[in-house]
């Protein structure tokens, strides 16, 4: 018998996808000026703290399952795009705003990586995804810097922080698009 419920990481990232809105919801709160901006850098600390306790138990207590690792990377991009997207478009005085091209470049990221996922998969029939230190330290950094913009630590704080990610993300890319490319000429040999 375990000493956990089967079900509680999945219901951890399951929590993390419904405080997303609710993070939306009090951020404008926050702009219009009708609650403080630390509520949501506590609801955002809990949504990036539920990232490490899901993944942990699971690991821990031998519970990872395919639905789980779907949940949590569906829960993982969802706040990283829902809340990259909201401090790049919607300013107001609680936050300062992140620059365009930082969203940019993870949407184009996310596009170049769903891309060579659907060729791969189109070609090969399977597509061998293997998470590497480097795109975790990508969305970790993001968590961190996307916790000091709510938190209102100042250009001098997030400017390096914004740079890292973008450096970071981009090797990432190149990576992953390299393994892709390997795995296409590794199914190419395989069929010639």
């Amino acid at each position: 018998m375990r000493p956990i419920p089967r079900w509680l990481p999945n219901a951890i990232s399951a929590l993390r996808i419904a405080l997303v809105p609710v993070w939306v919801w009090v951020a404008e709160l926050a702009n219009g000026g009708a609650v403080g901006n630390g509520l949501a850098v506590t609801i955002l600390a809990v949504i990036g703290l539920s990232d490490l306790v899901d993944g942990w138990l699971a690991r821990k207590f031998g519970l990872q399952s395919r639905v789980g690792a779907t949940l949590d990377a569906v829960a993982d991009k969802l706040a990283q795009v829902v809340l990259v997207t909201y401090l790049s478009l919607r300013s107001g005085p609680a936050f300062d705003s992140l620059p365009l091209w930082f969203l940019g470049l993870l949407i184009a990221r996310d596009l170049i990586l769903l891309t060579g996922v659907t060729v791969i998969r189109a070609r090969t029939g399977k597509v061998a995804v293997e998470h590497r230190l480097h795109g975790k330290a990508s969305s970790v950094l993001l968590f961190v810097m996307l916790l000091a913009f709510c938190a209102g630590y100042g250009r001098e704080v997030t400017l390096p922080l914004l740079l890292s990610i973008a450096a970071l993300v981009t090797w990432s890319t190149v990576l992953y698009v390299r393994d892709g490319a390997r795995q296409l000429a590794s199914a190419g040999a395989r069929d010639g």
